[in-house]
């Protein structure tokens, strides 16, 4: 996912409205090649959230926090279950919580999701999922076992850079990613228990209802 200088002039935008000095964040991530959330699909976080107004998200994929202080921020009363697999890029992320001041919400768990996830036993209301993208469908099952009853699921990039649409001039070492991703699309609409759309926010973002 590549940040041009007018997604970090918008996220900026968002950042005053958040009323937190995120631009040291967007910074770091510009400069240093990390991937945050795109401005659209941060802003679809903080409304979804205001929203719902969850008791627990559950967040897979925190990078240095960003759309983890985004969620915070948006409703007070929640608390925050993020995995991170790079230990360099968490301790990062709990430094911009300590900044932010929303550690206290913030449980940060640093391992492989793979792992982690079948070790959870808390229902979440709202599951945001911006990791590997050809783990999506290992991660789907464990997922749906934490949702929460009326519960939404967040699965960022799932068009991979529209490739999943259009496979033209997809690279060699791309393709089982694609495949995989379009598998998981497939799985998602035929899941007759989750209710999915997919919004042309950011690189495609899904989002799934759970229905009783």
């Amino acid at each position: 996912m590549e940040i041009t200088r007018n997604d970090i002039k918008f996220i900026r935008w968002i950042a005053h409205k958040f009323g937190y000095p995120l631009d040291e964040m967007e910074k770091y991530a510009y400069e240093n090649y990390i991937p945050i959330a795109k401005p659209e699909v941060a802003d679809f976080l903080s409304f979804i959230v205001k929203l719902k107004k969850p008791n627990n998200i559950l967040e897979i994929g925190t990078a240095i926090g960003y759309s983890t202080i985004i969620m915070a921020k948006a409703y007070s009363e929640v608390s925050v279950v993020t995995i991170e697999r790079d230990i360099n890029l968490a301790e990062i992320a709990k430094e911009n919580f300590k900044k932010a001041k929303v550690e206290d919400r913030i449980e940060l768990i640093c391992g492989e999701a793979q792992q982690v996830l079948p070790n959870l036993t808390k229902m979440y209301d709202l599951i945001f999922v911006d990791a590997a993208k050809g783990q999506y469908i290992e991660f789907y099952k464990e997922l749906k076992r934490l949702l929460s009853k009326e519960g939404v699921i967040l699965w960022d990039n799932i068009l991979y850079k529209g490739y999943v649409v259009n496979e033209k001039n997809v690279k060699h070492k791309r393709r089982t990613i694609v495949y995989r991703m379009r598998e998981f699309i497939e799985i998602l609409y035929q899941d007759k228990t989750l209710y999915t759309v997919i919004l042309p926010l950011g690189d495609g973002l899904a989002v799934s209802f759970k229905e009783e």
